[in-house]
């Protein structure tokens, strides 16, 4: 998810956009103002947040053409328009509004209106088909009905698979530091199972965990928001859907997966905002067809530069 694409001359413009979609736009809440100023930090910008006034559907469609631009814009406007943990009828107007008139179909969007409306299991339903689909239609392509099965079974408790199972628990094996080694601490530390053993990620989806080795956020739930932005940020195809999942379950509170308990207000704009960044500098999209095994043995240090990852910073965007 590439968030660089607007030049110092279109933020102004954008950050103006993004107060449209306030709650009240001439009276923004202090998480909105804080919002805006994240995100100019990011782009290292000078615009004074308090001197923005809100810019019209029409004339942002016209400055702003590109189509990557518009999607960027549209979901950035999703982000402000929950970052207070509540959306009014009127946000969602104007949501819908700037989708139409930037003519980007942006699906979570659709996810945002389910959820604002109250129908959290069609919201959770949407968002899920949305989050697993290109990892089932993926092992379908690859595996067939096989592939399915390794992907759905573990999260019934089942998908035993001995010689997978032993080929991750002989990760331990490797030297201190290693990405192989990192992994096995984190999994033996937090009492998760292997892949191949009951109630194990599958295979698929355990990028996700060598992930939090890569970025270095924990498994709580402060650590998990921060993961899926990170997530969000490496994965080049809709990465935004796994932003907008983590916002609905920490900081919305609504339940999207039985993996973890939802929570509310857990969304620190800075520090999400931070991993997102961190995310998007990572060099490989992780989710897609990185081959982990070939690099168990390296150290996690030099992996992190390898792949561009920044240092963790919990102070500061940096």
């Amino acid at each position: 998810m590439n968030i660089f694409v607007f030049s110092p001359q279109e933020l102004p413009l954008v950050l103006g956009t993004l107060t449209t979609v306030a709650a009240n736009p001439q009276a923004l809440t202090p998480l909105e103002q804080q919002f805006l100023q994240v995100l100019n930090q990011l782009y290292q910008g000078n615009v004074v947040v308090d001197e923005l006034f809100p810019i019209t559907t029409a004339q942002i469609a016209e400055l702003i053409t590109n189509p990557q631009q518009r999607k960027l814009l549209l979901q950035m406007a999703m982000v402000m328009a929950m970052v207070d943990g509540e959306i009014i009828p009127s946000q969602q107007k104007a949501l819908r509004s700037l989708a139409d008139t930037l003519c980007v179909n942006e699906q979570g969007l659709r996810v945002l209106h389910k959820a604002a409306s109250g129908h959290k299991l069609l919201a959770r339903l949407d968002i899920m088909r949305r989050l697993m689909g290109k990892f089932i239609n993926a092992a379908y392509q690859e595996e067939g009905i096989v592939g399915i099965k390794k992907m759905v079974t573990p999260f019934f408790n089942g998908g035993e698979d001995l010689e997978v199972a032993w080929k991750y628990r002989q990760l331990g094996l490797l030297p201190e530091g290693t990405l192989g080694r990192a992994f096995w601490e984190h999994c033996t530390q937090r009492h998760f199972s292997f892949p191949g053993e009951a109630g194990g990620i599958p295979e698929r989806m355990v990028f996700h965990d060598f992930g939090h080795i890569l970025s270095g956020y924990d498994t709580n739930p402060q650590g998990e928001i921060q993961q899926g932005a990170f997530q969000a940020g490496f994965i080049r195809e809709d990465g935004f859907v796994f932003l907008l999942f983590v916002i609905l379950h920490f900081h919305w509170g609504i339940q999207i997966t039985p993996i973890a308990d939802a929570d509310v207000g857990l969304f620190d704009i800075l520090l999400v905002m931070q991993a997102l960044k961190r995310g998007a500098a990572c060099k490989v999209d992780l989710s897609d067809h990185w081959n982990f095994w070939e690099v168990v043995n390296v150290p996690v240090e030099e992996l992190r530069d390898r792949y561009g990852i920044p240092p963790l910073c919990l102070s500061a965007i940096s």
